[in-house]
């Protein structure tokens, strides 16, 4: 046995390989072998907080893009509410028709002609909501402020006038 011993360690001197460091070698292998597992786990914790850096990122992107979305929004609304004409609901309670909401595809018309609104007039409500009327005498393009101020000063011109607002029909849909 230790015959074949010598003749092992001599072959290995011939490659130029020293028996301590075969041995310290393969003491590596085992201890890298070994914990896999624990590089695996490391792996996937790592992919994971990728994962969620990548979607806060995401987020972060849409929200800006949102924000970005929402000032330009405003400064059409902002200057619509210049000149805009305040839709009024169906509704007539104590002598007078009280501001509605407005949204995209509504049908604003004429209180006295019944009529719909001309292509190109701009209407607004009394929540920041501003569109123009199309050619189907639907509102399309809307825009929204939050800038109450505005909204209220161009509302304030029309409370108590003789003028005949436009009045938001609603079509209830069948379901």
């Amino acid at each position: 046995m230790k015959e074949k011993y010598q003749q092992f360690r001599e072959s290995l001197l011939d490659f130029g390989i020293k028996p301590t460091n075969l041995l310290f070698g393969g003491l590596l292998i085992i201890g890298a072998i070994a914990s896999i597992p624990s590089i695996q786990k490391h792996q996937a914790r790592t992919d994971l907080i990728r994962a969620d850096i990548k979607q806060r990122e995401a987020k972060a992107s849409a929200l800006d893009r949102q924000l970005e979305f929402e000032q330009r929004q405003a400064e059409v609304a902002n200057k619509r509410y210049k000149t805009c004409l305040p839709i009024v609901g169906e509704e007539y309670r104590n002598g007078t028709h009280y501001f509605t909401g407005l949204k995209e595809g509504d049908k604003p018309i004429d209180r006295i002609s019944g009529k719909y609104l001309p292509t190109g007039t701009v209407v607004c409500d009394a929540h920041g909501n501003s569109g123009v009327i199309n050619e189907y005498g639907a509102v399309s393009y809307t825009a929204y402020t939050g800038d109450r101020d505005i909204v209220q000063a161009r509302l304030k011109r029309f409370r108590g006038s003789q003028y005949s607002q436009p009045v938001n029909t609603f079509v209830k849909e069948d379901n």
